[in-house]
């Protein structure tokens, strides 16, 4: 077998996928924040610098919606994949309908706000009305028109992740799609024809919020869907559990809405022109689009570490680590080189305006100097986040989104102007990552060298490595070998000659089944991956391939053949617990012995 036991060229097939789920989930993202750099654009050119500034000033609004949002999307997200990891189908629909509701409080606790008291959260955002008048009218206008799809983008954002974890992955891409080309026909519709200025480009927002969620709302009326919109039981019982996994991601997001007001607030008072305050509009509304490539990838992760630690499968979730961020740190360099060279094109969208591009130029380069750290670290504070040690990344939260960036842009304004605060950007990055191994080396009470020092995962998760025998199995000829040292692991680890006879003919049939009869998407023949964990007379079985979905056990109690599949039907019925869940389109089944 070529590669490392469990891979596929040296790569899990889970780790293998990380690429395209993490894509769509900042597909996902991309949707609360595309919309405003779009409008941006376009009302720069077309309707006028004043009203952009005025937009671009109501972006810590717009997170502060995403925030409350993130908190209820990620909490449930958490929680609904160690649900469904398993197998429990009931909690899982409970917590998708509760986070339904948790989306609609937080529209209607948003929209009332916005209705009653728009000027106390205009002076939050940082705007005086009586020394900005104009950017205040054109923010209220923009308002106005972005309120009636402030449900819409909060279901999105709540939904978007399950979809993925649905197996939707394409239906949120296209639908991604959709919104940007709607918003975008939207917007040159009201520039060109109805001229209904900030307004106008409020409600082509809000009608392409409404547009994808229509799309994606579809998807839920599938048969195949796992997840089903039903009010009877609305998992309140979990809303502890899902604040407590939520928080990370709130902590996260409240203090990055912290940073911007400060450094807004900071940047306007050591300014000396509009062009200075309309540059840092543009770094600000580009980081928060950059950002999502940050967000998108540490929700992958954050799923797919769930199933790992859940199954405390060691060796993949060292994998998916290793991997994850090589990819953290290549992408967002890829991303930011082009950035850095295309700062003059991308400032020449936005205005015309010498002294702007000039300050633009500059503000944007720096922001593309800061991005492969800023997404590493936020992939690192979602892993931690799903192997659940809550205490040490709300630390690396609060010194990272807020302590950091705060001290950094007040020292560099101080003595540099708006070039010292856009500067900050990338200078604060740089004190995180040597500040963020400092206290790594702290809690370890040793220098991080190796991989899992990083990792926070005690010497006993997953057992002993003798314990476990992990294979890669693409033949009926693997099938068989591995088959015979799995009933000599089980043997010599003391389990009766019998038990150990079921589980090999239970590894026999169950994976010679996928090897023969499943259907894997594209040209690639069907593979599976196989551990085994053996401990105090505990056994655990995990197979997992990548074909259709295909519950064994479902199948069985449908197809009572008292002939085929005797090696399956024994240990399953042996089995203390019984497992299936399909993810990102993988079956796996998880069998517990005692």
């Amino acid at each position: 077998m070529s590669g490392r036991p469990g891979t596929r060229n040296g790569k899990d097939l889970i780790s293998s996928v990380f690429i395209t789920i993490a894509l769509a989930m900042i597909f996902t993202q991309l949707v609360g924040v595309s919309a405003t750099i779009i409008d941006g654009i376009i009302t720069s050119r077309m309707v006028g610098v004043d009203a952009y500034s005025g937009i671009s000033l109501l972006s810590p609004l717009i997170s502060t919606i995403l925030l409350f949002s993130s908190f209820v999307s990620s909490g449930s997200q958490v929680v609904i994949t160690k649900a469904v990891g398993t197998g429990d189908k009931k909690t899982a629909n409970a917590v998708f309908n509760f986070a339904l509701i948790g989306g609609a409080a937080v529209s209607a606790m948003f929209l009332l706000a916005c209705w009653l008291i728009p000027g106390t959260l205009f002076r939050i955002c940082g705007v005086s009305i009586n020394k900005y008048p104009n950017l205040y009218g054109e923010m209220m206008a923009y308002l106005h028109g972005y309120m009636p799809g402030m449900p819409a983008l909060v279901l999105i954002q709540i939904i978007g992740p399950i979809i993925v974890l649905d197996g939707g992955r394409k239906r949120f891409t296209i639908s991604s799609v959709v919104f940007c080309v709607t918003d975008i026909c939207a917007d040159l519709l009201n520039a060109f024809l109805l001229k209904k200025g900030s307004f106008g480009m409020g409600m082509a927002t809000s009608l392409s919020f409404w547009v994808q969620f229509i799309i994606l709302a579809v998807h839920f009326l599938s048969r195949h869907s796992y997840f089903k919109p039903d009010f009877k039981d609305c998992g309140f019982r979990k809303a502890i559990e899902v604040f407590k996994d939520g928080a990370p991601a709130f902590a996260r997001r409240f203090c990055s809405i912290a940073r911007d007001l400060i450094t807004n607030n900071i940047n306007i008072a050591v300014a000396v022109s509009a062009a200075a305050i309309a540059a840092r509009g543009l770094q600000g509304d580009l980081n928060l689009l950059m950002f999502c490539i940050g967000i998108g990838m540490g929700k992958a992760l954050l799923s797919i570490t769930g199933i790992y630690h859940s199954a405390e499968d060691r060796k993949g979730l060292k994998r998916l680590f290793a991997y994850s961020m090589k990819v953290s740190l290549t992408i967002p360099g890829i991303v930011g080189i082009i950035l850095f060279f295309a700062a003059p094109l991308i400032s020449r969208l936005y205005t015309r305006d010498a002294e702007v591009i000039a300050l633009s130029v500059f503000s944007i380069r720096c922001m593309a100097i800061g991005l492969p750290m800023d997404t590493i670290a936020v992939s690192y504070q979602n892993y931690l986040q799903g192997i659940h040690r809550r205490k040490f990344l709300n630390v690396v939260i609060l010194i990272e989104r807020l302590v950091i960036p705060v001290l950094v842009a007040l020292i560099m304004g101080r003595f540099f102007g708006s070039k010292g605060v856009m500067a900050s950007l990338a200078v604060g990055k740089l004190v995180l990552v040597v500040m963020l191994y400092v206290m790594i080396w702290i809690h370890n009470r040793r220098l991080p060298i190796h991989l899992e020092d990083f990792m926070f995962i005690s010497e006993d998760f997953g057992g002993a490595e003798q314990d476990n025998i992990y294979a890669r199995l693409r033949t009926i000829q693997e099938v068989n070998v591995e088959k015979d040292k799995a009933y000599q692991f089980c043997m010599d680890h003391g389990i009766p000659h019998k038990k150990s006879l079921y589980c090999a003919l239970f590894i026999e049939e169950m994976a010679g089944n996928i090897i023969l009869h499943g259907k894997q998407k594209g040209k690639n023949p069907p593979e599976a991956d196989f551990r085994m964990f053996v401990n105090d007379g505990k056994i655990t079985i995990t197979i997992r391939d990548y074909c259709r979905m295909f519950n064994p056990q479902q199948y069985l109690e449908l197809h009572d053949d008292p002939v085929r599949a005797l090696g399956i039907k024994m240990v399953i019925k042996l089995a203390s617990d019984v497992r299936y869940f399909n993810a990102f389109n993988s079956n796996n089944l998880i069998i517990l012995l005692e």
